[in-house]
């Protein structure tokens, strides 16, 4: 007896790629790689341009703050670049690090020239702070730092710089308190100085009596005569009383070794002249 086995080949249903079927998905597949990385690249550039934003404002403010401290801006440092030392900023704040370490533009002008940005002038006392993007230039009215234009808005789609700015007005704001300090210390000061030269029995009172008719009579300054504010009201150098406390509704301290009055600042905590004092 005799076996035979034979096997036999059942022809499925399924057909396998053409060379066209093939083309046509390799085709998606690449339209739809560069629309991700194209996608990516657009993220990752906002990305990069929010950082620089934030960290060009982090600078913003170290330089208002140094103005309202000194009422003046610092000038840049060699080269248009920020000025570290003054602004007591660590030395990556002078680099756009995100944009691989390109030198931000720092300009400012302290009553001298006129700047301007988008053609409109921001004042003669301001301050303009550049970014050269991510082609790493700067463009249109910003190729030029020294002629005091500069642009903020570019007028062609490939205009990537990112400019901030302090105009003349914000920085005068930002101190409209400082003056009102300064002016009533200043009156202070002053009554401080007629209660020490005037009152010659050292009775709180200033040219109180017939012996005293030219004030001063006996040529002596007394200056623990004056022990604050009250000591000015006591006297009756002082009636108005929004000249014995600070915008912050604290009364103005008395330095007995400068004999000078100062404000405790923004924390109404007397420091010494230290801290936030403010110390004119």
């Amino acid at each position: 007896m005799s076996f035979s086995f034979c096997r036999s080949v059942h022809r499925g249903s399924h057909k396998g790629f053409t060379l066209l079927e093939l083309a046509i998905t390799m085709a998606i597949i690449g339209l739809l790689t560069v629309s991700v990385v194209g996608l990516y690249a657009a993220v990752a550039k906002r990305n990069r341009q929010v950082k620089t934003k934030k960290e060009m404002e982090s600078i913003r403010e170290a330089v208002l703050g140094y103005y309202q401290t000194y009422l003046v801006l610092p000038s840049p440092a060699s080269g248009y670049r920020v000025p570290i030392d003054d602004l007591d900023l660590p030395p990556t704040a002078q680099t756009d690090e995100i944009y691989t370490g390109k030198y931000y533009a720092y300009v400012a002008s302290n009553d001298e020239d006129t700047l301007k940005v988008d053609g409109q002038s921001i004042g003669n006392t301001a301050m303009v702070l550049i970014s050269s993007g991510t082609n790493l230039e700067f463009e249109e009215s910003n190729t030029d730092l020294t002629d005091g234009e500069y642009t903020q808005d570019g007028t062609t789609a490939d205009f990537d710089d990112i400019l901030l700015y302090l105009s003349a007005n914000e920085l005068a704001s930002s101190i409209s308190w400082r003056r009102e300090i300064e002016e009533e210390v200043g009156v202070l000061n002053q009554a401080a100085q007629i209660l020490a030269e005037n009152d010659d029995d050292s009775d709180g009172y200033v040219d109180e009596d017939s012996t005293d008719p030219g004030g001063n009579w006996d040529g002596l300054t007394d200056w623990n005569l004056v022990s604050g504010t009250q000591s000015l009201v006591n006297a009756g150098l002082i009636s108005n009383p929004d000249h014995i406390v600070d915008p912050w509704g604290t009364e103005y301290c008395w330095d007995s070794v400068n004999h000078k009055f100062y404000s405790a600042g923004p924390n109404k905590t007397d420091e010494g002249c230290g801290g936030d004092d403010i110390c004119p």
